[in-house]
C-alpha cells in the first residue's frame, strides 16, 4: 500500500461485492437455490398465519397503509410494518432454513419482496438480492462466531447485515452508499436476549422481524445521505468488538468473497422444532414403531455432541405451557417422536404442547453430551429390563436438502388448505421461473389473496 493511501474498509469491499453481483454473474445452483428459499419462506408464512404471534404482526401493520404486500393477507400497508409483519410469518412455524447461526429465510425474503415490489424490481434483481443478503448474513457470522456473550439470540443480529444488503441492492444504491447502509446496520442492530425461549413467550417470534426493518431502515437512511463510520465492522469500538469481543477473524469476512457462495451451506427443517431437535427427532423415529408407552419406560438417554444442550430453550424437561417449549426442548421432542406423535405437523406442537403423556415421558429423558459424538444416539430402558437403541449409522441428509422437488412438496403440503391446488401451481410456476418477470409485482400480487 502505498504511503498516505486508506486501507478499504471491510464494510466497502462487502459493499463492492453486493453492488458488483448481478444474476447473470450467479451459479446456476444458486440461482435454483435462492428461488426454492423463497418457496420455503412462503410455506412457512401460510401455514402460520393464523398463529396468534402472527396475527399481532398482522394487526400492527394495519395501522400503517401502504403498498406492501402482506403475505396470505388482503391488505397493503407501509414498506418497514409489511417487511417485518411477512418475517414474523416466515418464523412463525419454527420450520424455517438454518445457517449462519440463524434463519436467513426468515429476513432476506421478506426484504427482497417487499422492497423489490416498492422498486418495480425484475424477478433477476430479486434472486440477485437474495443471495447477496445470504452471503452478507454468513459473513460477518463467520467474523464473529463465537459470540462473546451467549446469552445473546445471533441470528437476528447478523441477519440484519442480509437484510440492508438485500434492500440496498434492490435500492441499486452505490457502493458508497452501500456501505453507509452496512454501517447502519451494525450500528443500529439490537442486542437481543435469548430468554424468550426458556419462558416460552413471543418475543423471539418479533426478533427476526425487528432485524429485518432496521436492516431495510439501513439501506433507507444511505439512500437518504446518512453516513456511517467507515470502520464499522473491525474497529476499536466496532461491531466485532462488541459481539466477538475482538476482531481475530475479521479477514474470514473477505476472504473467497464473490468465489465461493455460502448459501450453498443452508439446511432446511423437516420438522416445525428447533434446529437442535432437528436430526435427533430423525434418528428417534424408529422407535416409535416399539409401541412404547410413557408408563413401560423407565428411562431414556439421549447422547449428543459436546454442547449440544448449551442453545437457549433446549434442556427443558417442563412443565410445557406454549408450543415454543415443546418445539425448543430437546426432551419433548424425544419424548413424543418415541411415543410416535405426529412431530411432523406444526398442530400438534401448536395444539397438544400440554400433552400429559409426553410431558410424563420428557421427564425421564436424559441428555448426555459425549465427546467426540456427532450424531444422536437414544437408549431406552424399559422397566422389564429391556433396552432399545437407536443411532443411525449414516445420517440421511436428504430431508435436510433444500431441493427444488422437496421445498415443492413443502410448500403443496403448508399452502394448499389455504390458496388451493390452482393458486398454489400458479405461485410455484411463478418462483421457479422468477428470472422471467420483469417486475416482482407479478408475484407479490398472487400471495395476498383469500383462500380458497
Amino acid at each position: 500500500m502505498a504511503p498516505g493511501e486508506k486501507q478499504e474498509s471491510i464494510a466497502g469491499k462487502l459493499a463492492g461485492f453486493v453492488h458488483a453481483l448481478t444474476y447473470e454473474s450467479l451459479p446456476e445452483d444458486m440461482r435454483d437455490l435462492a428461488k426454492n428459499r423463497i418457496l420455503d419462506a412462503l410455506s412457512c408464512a401460510y401455514a402460520g398465519r393464523n398463529l396468534p404471534h402472527s396475527r399481532t404482526a398482522v394487526e400492527i401493520a394495519k395501522n400503517s397503509p401502504g403498498n406492501c404486500t402482506v403475505i396470505g393477507h388482503p391488505i397493503k400497508t407501509a414498506l418497514l410494518d409489511g417487511v417485518m409483519a411477512n418475517s414474523v410469518l416466515a418464523h412463525s412455524i419454527l420450520q424455517e432454513d438454518t445457517a449462519f447461526m440463524g434463519h436467513p429465510g426468515t429476513m432476506m425474503v421478506p426484504v427482497a419482496l417487499a422492497v423489490g415490489e416498492q422498486e418495480k424490481a425484475s424477478g433477476k434483481e430479486g434472486l440477485a438480492a437474495i443471495v447477496a443478503g445470504y452471503e452478507l448474513m454468513g459473513r460477518i457470522s463467520m467474523g464473529v462466531y463465537p459470540m462473546a456473550m451467549s446469552a445473546f439470540r445471533p441470528g437476528p443480529i447478523m441477519g440484519t447485515f442480509g437484510a440492508a444488503a438485500t434492500a440496498g441492492k434492490l435500492m441499486k444504491l452505490d457502493v458508497e452508499k452501500l456501505t453507509h447502509g452496512l454501517g447502519y446496520a451494525a450500528s443500529l442492530a439490537p442486542g437481543l436476549p435469548n430468554e424468550g425461549w426458556w419462558g416460552g413467550t413471543m418475543e423471539p417470534m418479533f426478533e427476526a422481524g425487528v432485524c429485518a426493518r432496521i436492516g431495510v431502515l439501513s439501506a433507507g437512511l444511505a439512500r437518504g445521505g446518512a453516513t456511517a463510520a467507515p470502520r464499522v465492522l473491525d474497529g476499536r469500538h466496532g461491531f466485532l468488538r462488541c459481539w466477538a469481543g475482538n476482531t481475530e477473524k475479521a479477514a474470514l469476512i473477505t476472504e473467497g468473497l464473490g468465489k465461493t457462495y455460502l448459501m450453498s451451506q443452508v439446511v432446511v427443517k423437516p420438522f416445525p422444532a428447533c434446529g437442535i431437535n432437528q436430526l435427533p427427532i430423525q434418528a428417534a423415529l424408529p422407535l416409535a414403531k416399539l409401541g412404547l408407552r410413557a408408563k413401560d419406560i423407565s428411562r431414556i438417554v439421549e447422547k449428543t455432541r459436546p454442547g449440544g444442550t448449551s442453545y437457549a430453550g433446549s434442556d427443558f424437561p417442563g412443565p410445557f405451557d406454549s408450543q415454543f417449549q415443546a418445539q425448543m426442548s430437546m426432551q419433548f421432542c424425544a419424548a413424543a417422536t418415541i411415543l410416535g406423535r405426529p412431530v411432523d405437523s406444526l398442530s400438534f406442537y401448536a395444539e397438544h404442547y400440554e400433552d400429559p403423556e409426553v410431558a410424563e415421558l420428557a421427564k425421564k429423558v436424559e441428555l448426555l453430551c459425549e465427546e467426540g459424538r456427532v450424531k444422536p444416539r437414544f437408549e431406552v430402558y424399559t422397566r422389564d429390563g429391556r433396552v432399545f437403541t437407536a443411532e443411525e449409522e449414516t445420517v440421511d441428509q436428504a430431508p435436510r436438502t433444500p431441493s427444488r422437488e422437496g421445498m415443492e412438496q413443502k410448500f403443496r403440503r403448508l399452502a394448499t388448505d389455504f390458496l388451493g391446488e390452482q393458486r398454489v401451481d400458479q405461485i410455484i410456476e411463478l418462483v421457479m421461473n422468477l428470472e422471467k418477470l420483469a417486475d416482482l409485482r407479478e408475484l407479490t400480487a398472487e400471495l395476498s389473496v383469500y383462500g380458497k
